[in-house]
């Protein structure tokens, strides 16, 4: 018997995870944008780059957990959403 504290398809849960690391690609790859038509202004397009990219990541780590706490339960078929097991 598998042990688990997903309460979602691991599919759902990767889905989620990748959204959300494409949506902060797509933010820093705009601050690579802002920050290369600012580059003679050196410490407002490392700002832009930091800020945008590493700061993002660090702030919504902070924010939000990565994994909630919750018991442990046994997976099953029964308890996988229909058209799933």
């Amino acid at each position: 018997m598998v042990v688990t504290d997903l309460r979602e398809p691991l599919i759902d849960v990767h889905r989620r995870i990748m959204r959300r690391r494409g949506v902060f690609l797509l933010v820093w790859l705009a601050g690579w944008i802002v920050a290369g038509v600012l580059w003679r202004d050196g410490w407002l397009a490392t700002g832009i780059l930091l800020g945008s990219g590493p700061g993002l990541w660090l702030i919504v780590a902070a924010l939000f957990p990565h994994r909630p706490d919750g018991r442990r339960v046994p997976v099953t078929r029964r308890a996988l959403p229909r058209g799933r097991g």
